[in-house]
């Protein structure tokens, strides 16, 4: 199948939604499709085929097309904004899609005809999924906040939900217009983490506030390299193992540091026995799901099978049906998250050293409860029975 970019105005009058010209983000959804090669009809084809085979994100093959298309093709126009969904559902049978009296797609399997000109045998009007008009800066805009806002995750936690992603969908709406790509914002957001460790190691009243601002900070702004990298086609193995790992660098260096630096305030060694004990039994967890991502060829922390609560696809019925630890760990896991766990340690570095060791302690409790997991986990996958002799 031959995927047509159907333009409408020259690479530089062409109009751009969250950061992509509509033509480059058609022709990307048309090579995530299967087409197996790209042409562009329209305004000054030439130069759009040759901008789109300068971009990165282009692997296919780019023609120019010059009046009739024949073969097998699904073209596509400029003036509209789709997803994925709503161009397999124009890909399934010929036809025509139109929005507002206008055709926007066109699915044709044989035959000659210019795209968009020829009806085909059906048509489809306004498919359940995205399908948004693109020819003035007016719907442009409203098309980037549907993209936008259709970046929020059915994952997100409480605070995610109601803080956290409204601040970094506002952040990632300016990103979106810059040449920042995903994995160099990864590694900037990574220096929130650090800034925050430096800070909580002092100890002082002060700098542990500042550290858990900084703190939330970077929990806010681990939202936007995401986000860019899907509004933007810019998703990478290599960016999934950078946001993995910066989480958890942030997550176990702040918590060390604050051990370190409640310590300096005054009480004494059993925030530092405390945070030592945490700080192991993550690294051990982390280190076991590391091993597991690499071996099935992904960063994505969410792939691994920690096998409690409704996020690892257990339904309500059995979760009460299972184990009392399997079943703590389900009701527990919400309160874990990150979203709402660093914000909480914000919380308490607010009120000082004293809740700053109680939100140690909570993480400490919950780094052995994922450990446990991790590990009931390996151990279910080898057909070892917990506790069984060997």
């Amino acid at each position: 199948m031959i995927g047509v970019v159907v333009v409408s105005a020259a690479p530089r009058e062409s109009g751009r939604v969250a950061g992509m010209h509509v033509a480059l983000r058609n022709a990307v959804l048309l090579q995530s499709l299967g087409c197996e090669r790209l042409a562009v009809w329209g305004v000054d084809a030439a130069a759009w085929s040759v901008a789109l085979r300068e971009d990165d994100r282009v692997r296919l093959r780019c023609d120019v097309v010059e009046g009739a298309v024949e073969g097998d093709i699904l073209a596509v126009s400029d003036r509209v904004v789709l997803d994925l969904t709503t161009l397999r559902a124009v890909a399934e049978r010929p036809a025509v899609l139109f929005r507002g009296g206008e055709a926007v797609a066109l699915r044709r399997r044989e035959g000659r005809a210019p795209p968009l000109e020829d009806g085909g045998e059906g048509a489809l009007h306004d498919p359940l999924s995205l399908c948004l008009p693109a020819r003035t800066p007016a719907e442009r805009a409203a098309a980037t906040d549907a993209l936008l806002q259709r970046l929020r995750k059915p994952q997100d936690g409480v605070v995610s939900r109601h803080l956290n992603r409204h601040l970094s969908l506002a952040v990632t709406r300016v990103l979106c217009r810059t040449p920042l790509r995903p994995n160099q914002l990864s590694v900037g957001i990574l220096s929130f983490g650090v800034a925050a460790a430096v800070l909580a190691a002092r100890g002082d009243h002060a700098s542990l506030a500042l550290a858990g601002l900084m703190f939330q900070a970077q929990s806010v702004f681990d939202g936007c390299d995401g986000e860019l990298a899907r509004l933007t086609f810019r998703g990478s193995k290599a960016g999934e193992w950078i946001d993995t790992v910066g989480d958890d660098l942030t997550n176990y260096s702040y918590f060390a540091a604050a051990a370190v630096g409640i310590h300096r305030a005054g009480l004494g060694a059993t925030p530092l026995i405390v945070g030592a004990l945490g700080l192991g039994a993550g690294l051990l967890a982390s280190g076991i799901e590391y091993r597991y991502l690499l071996r099935i060829g992904s960063g994505d922390l969410l792939k691994y099978p920690l096998g409690f609560g409704k996020d690892a696809g257990v339904s309500d019925g059995e979760l009460a049906q299972a184990g009392g630890v399997k079943r703590l760990a389900g009701a527990l896991r919400p309160m874990f998250k990150r979203d709402f766990f660093v914000f909480a340690a914000m919380l308490c570095a607010f009120a000082g050293a004293t809740a700053t060791l109680w939100m140690l302690v909570a993480f400490t409790v919950g780094a052995l409860v994922t450990l446990t997991a991790v590990l009931r986990s390996e151990w279910a996958r080898r057909g070892i029975a917990p506790g069984a002799e060997r």
